[in-house]
């Protein structure tokens, strides 16, 4: 069994055996890198980072390990049809009250994390917008002429506030999750908070 299918196995098929939520890790993590990002970008007007190309990836695994323990956690997944770390992200978030305002952002966060770890710099012909970057150009996240290759599109993602939308956006998502659950709403809000810190603090807390 390849490594990919082990991981899924774990997800579909609970066994026995301890584990612990890790969503708390990645999000220490981007803590740190967000901090970073924040002080690199500081003297430039544009807020230029090379740092988000980092966060961003790491942001969205803390978000699907967060979902994966709110399916998991003191709860019994066996009904569940649509499962976290196995399904596609944005197919998960669809099980929660998300707006469709935030559902839309979501997915415009999950498809800029493509756009990053799936490098693709190669020209597209004629200029166009990527649909999540033209959700950022319209929010005024970002600023710029329309894309023509894969490489612009990268150079303009490399924006801290690109990386300040992508945390809000995961933070007010990851509570409507929590909420979604009264009963276990008080720790999970917990562990969302995790992620709002990293807005309200300029250098993550020590671990």
């Amino acid at each position: 069994m390849n490594e990919r299918r082990q991981r899924e196995d774990r997800i579909r098929n609970k066994r026995s055996g301890g584990w612990g939520t890790t969503s708390g890790m990645y999000f220490y993590v981007v803590h740190q890198v967000f901090a970073e990002s924040d002080k690199a970008s500081q003297p430039d007007p544009g807020r230029r980072s090379v740092w988000v190309y980092a966060g961003i990836p790491l942001l969205l695994a803390g978000v699907e390990a967060y979902l994966i323990q709110h399916q998991h956690l003191l709860k019994d997944a066996s009904g569940i049809k649509v499962l976290a770390g196995v399904d596609p992200l944005k197919e998960v978030l669809k099980l929660y009250p998300l707006s469709v305002e935030l559902q839309a952002d979501m997915e415009s966060a999950i498809e800029i994390r493509n756009q990053i770890v799936h490098p693709s710099p190669l020209p597209f012909g004629q200029p166009e917008w990527p649909a999540s970057l033209k959700r950022l150009h319209e929010q005024k996240v970002i600023e710029g002429n329309v894309p023509d290759s894969g490489t612009s599109v990268l150079a303009m993602l490399g924006s801290h506030r690109v990386f300040e939308w992508a945390v809000e956006r995961c933070a007010q998502a990851l509570d409507l999750v929590a909420d979604s659950d009264p009963d276990r709403a008080w720790m999970f809000h917990q562990h969302a908070e995790y992620l709002w810190q990293v807005l309200k603090q300029p250098a993550p807390p020590s671990p």
